[in-house]
């Protein structure tokens, strides 16, 4: 937490608590989403004007898959604090003092590219998060809490493996499949003042900066196509959805610079839900 203790900072956005956060992270999934569907309808059509006649029917057409977009909401608190375990008795808690021991929200995107289907799915991932929480301003002098606000976003960015176990969906229809990631990750974060601009300490130190970690996820996703099976495959025929599921994933995410010392730990052990759509 080099630059972010040195920082006096107070925000714009006070009592927002991550709802414009929410609303750019939701506008950047729809915009994204549309663009991965846009070839992948097109791939859809191409497939069925190119299948014989036996296999237009809705019922059992399916069109190829290779990717994985999901979107997930779930809460966030980052383990600031334990970068002063062990330095002072009783320990500094920074982050509980200026922005409460609450929960805030986490919006988060991912992309998978779905890179071989054998007894399951292996693929490559790449995601990006967003989370915001505002509280009170230290004073840059002696750290006292000011009457100003102050703003922490973090927008953690991740590389994972992802493997899922569908063969017992694709084989038996058990709509239920479990799944892991494993991976790094790259944090930006950055704190700012009353004016919107990144809080300094006079000396040099700036409230902005970016730090290493690493996550492991296991997940259960329900895949839904079996409420309404017909509407599912013609959602595959016009766009090129092979399954949409809801998620449930647990995370534990150490990030807090991959042994570097003096880095803001941002990471959290927390837990998300969200949609999955395979195309």
């Amino acid at each position: 937490m080099t630059h972010a203790r040195r920082g006096r900072a107070a925000a714009t956005g006070r009592g927002a608590n991550g709802t414009s956060g929410t609303k750019i992270a939701g506008l950047v999934a729809l915009v994204t989403l549309g663009v991965l569907l846009a070839p992948a309808r097109a791939r859809a059509q191409s497939d069925i004007l190119d299948a014989p006649p036996d296999v237009i029917d809705p019922m059992q057409y399916r069109s190829a898959q290779h990717f994985a977009f999901e979107l997930r909401f779930g809460p966030y608190r980052p383990d600031v604090d334990s970068e002063f375990v062990g330095r002072s008795n009783p320990p500094r808690t920074p982050y509980k003092d200026y922005f409460t021991n609450s929960n805030r929200l986490m919006s988060q995107v991912e992309l998978d590219w779905q890179i071989l289907h054998q007894f399951g799915s292996l693929g490559l991932g790449v995601g990006v998060g967003y989370f915001q929480v505002t509280g009170t301003a230290p004073e840059a002098l002696d750290g006292e809490p000011s009457g100003d606000t102050s703003t922490l976003k973090v927008v953690p960015v991740s590389f994972s493996a992802v493997y899922r176990f569908d063969y017992i969906f694709e084989r038996y229809n058990f709509p239920i499949v479990p799944y892991g990631k494993l991976g790094l990750d790259w944090a930006y974060w950055q704190i700012t003042d009353g004016n919107n601009e990144i809080a300094t300490d006079g000396m040099g130190g700036t409230g902005r900066g970016a730090t290493l970690g690493w996550h492991a996820s296991a997940g259960l996703a329900l895949i839904i196509d079996f409420f309404d099976p017909e509407a599912a495959h013609d959602f595959d025929a016009d766009l090129g959805v092979n399954h949409t599921a809801l998620t449930f994933e647990g995370t534990h995410a150490d990030i807090s610079g991959l042994g570097q010392k003096d880095r803001l730990h941002v990471g959290d052990t927390t837990w998300s839900a969200g949609l999955l759509l395979e195309f």
